[in-house]
């Protein structure tokens, strides 16, 4: 569904669609945010077609963090001349920790190559700039996407409508979600689009989103 100039977002519905919310940004280098768990991108691809967006187009994607509900869709694109991104740290977790996770779910760890390392700073694609993020707490490397020219904020797993990423997953951290969420209240945020859920739109309903779940679930304000 087109969402504004260049954005597409594809919202979770149900079980037999995605797992979580995917982000198509058009342009001169393509970039699809969270592709999703394998077993359902097709359904993902079939409602990009539909909006004359064609998947094989895409040039990047950038994984929030490597849940398999966003991460194991890199699959379908794995013979193709996509670059994959990731932060560093979340490289390092799904190593280490996240590889025995899939198992323990009777998953598989996707076989995957990282093209380039997702930091803290500006990252530009084409003619589209947005702001990397580094925001731990759900994941250990968790990123969270701003786009200034729309104030648009790709939140991931982070922060929800009315709730938080959850933190008792191997990994996660309350103490982190809370620096990560508070750092990230500071933005001025016309559209927050999370990683699960419908979108927040209106920067006082933005403010007010963050005041609720720093209050309800993290005891701060």
């Amino acid at each position: 569904m087109k969402i504004a100039e260049h954005l597409y977002v594809y919202f979770w519905a149900d079980q037999r669609e995605n797992n979580c919310n995917s982000i198509f940004v058009d342009g001169k280098v393509p970039l699809l945010i969270d592709p999703g768990l394998s077993q359902r991108t097709d359904v993902l691809f079939t409602k990009m077609r539909k909006d004359g967006l064609e998947p094989s187009r895409t040039k990047v994607i950038i994984c929030t963090h490597c849940h398999p509900d966003h991460f194991t869709g890199i699959l379908l694109f794995k013979d193709r001349a996509v670059r994959i991104a990731i932060s560093k740290p979340e490289e390092r977790f799904i190593e280490k920790v996240g590889r025995p996770m899939y198992l323990n779910h009777g998953l598989t760890l996707p076989d995957y190559k990282i093209d380039f390392y997702l930091k803290d700073g500006d990252l530009t694609l084409g003619k589209h700039d947005f702001q990397i993020f580094l925001t731990p707490g759900h994941s250990p490397g968790g990123i969270c996407i701003y786009w200034p020219r729309f104030k648009v904020l790709f939140s991931g797993d982070l922060v929800f409508m009315n709730g938080v990423g959850r933190t008792d997953l191997p990994g996660g951290d309350l103490q982190s979600l809370r620096t990560s969420i508070n750092r990230l209240s500071q933005l001025p945020v016309n559209l927050l689009i999370p990683g699960h859920g419908p979108a927040i739109q209106g920067q006082e309903n933005v403010k007010r989103n963050f005041e609720t779940v720093k209050r309800t679930f993290l005891g701060t304000i």
